[in-house]
């Protein structure tokens, strides 16, 4: 454990949010959750609605009888927000304070997503229903722009140990080769024996 946390061991100061900076230590120990007192938290009593039902009525009537609650769902399907993540949100959040069970909250989910879907229809939204599965995560574009802009001395060092020392940028050649570009016609003939 460091005695000056805020700097490392060559006694540099360390970048807030950074790995070096991350204390290894700062952890539950294992077990630590038996010594709680039993009860503590809302999942853990029983629920106050055990009918799937009764918790899809509840969950419309809480929307319905409050206005800024049913304008803040509709800014959200609005711009765009998933159904799907509203529901989950809901259905979540209930389970978390002690409202049902996880049993109650997944079954509850296809209902209250019609519901939402009917709201947004009668609103003139045009709603979108499941999160994009699709997405490939970040492009490198995307994360040199951010990188550049949120962590500059990272970003600077990534930048100085592309060039070489006269520099040029270093060109990495990347070989394309491996099992998964191998085409089905070797495939074929490797299972035939003939390679």
């Amino acid at each position: 454990m460091l005695l000056n946390p805020k700097k490392n061991m060559n006694g540099e100061q360390l970048i807030q949010g950074s790995v070096e900076a991350m204390d290894p230590f700062d952890h539950p120990v294992p077990g630590q959750s038996l010594t709680d007192e039993p009860g503590k938290w809302a999942f853990e009593k029983p629920p106050q609605i055990t009918d799937a039902d009764d918790a899809v009525a509840f969950v419309v009537q809480r929307v319905e009888e409050n206005p800024e609650v049913k304008q803040e769902f509709l800014k959200q399907m609005l711009s765009g927000m998933p159904i799907e993540s509203i529901v989950n949100t809901i259905s979540l959040s209930g389970f978390a304070e002690g409202m049902w069970s996880p049993d109650i909250a997944e079954m509850i989910k296809i209902p209250i997503a019609g519901y939402f879907v009917a709201v947004a229809e009668d609103n003139n939204i045009e709603a979108v229903l499941f999160n994009n599965l699709e997405d490939d995560g970040m492009t490198d574009e995307t994360l040199l722009n951010n990188m550049e802009q949120r962590n500059p001395q990272a970003f600077n060092a990534m930048v100085a140990s592309l060039q070489a020392p006269n520099g040029e940028e270093i060109q990495q050649d990347v070989d394309q080769g491996g099992f998964l570009n191998v085409s089905s016609d070797e495939v074929m003939l490797d299972e035939e024996g003939l390679i």
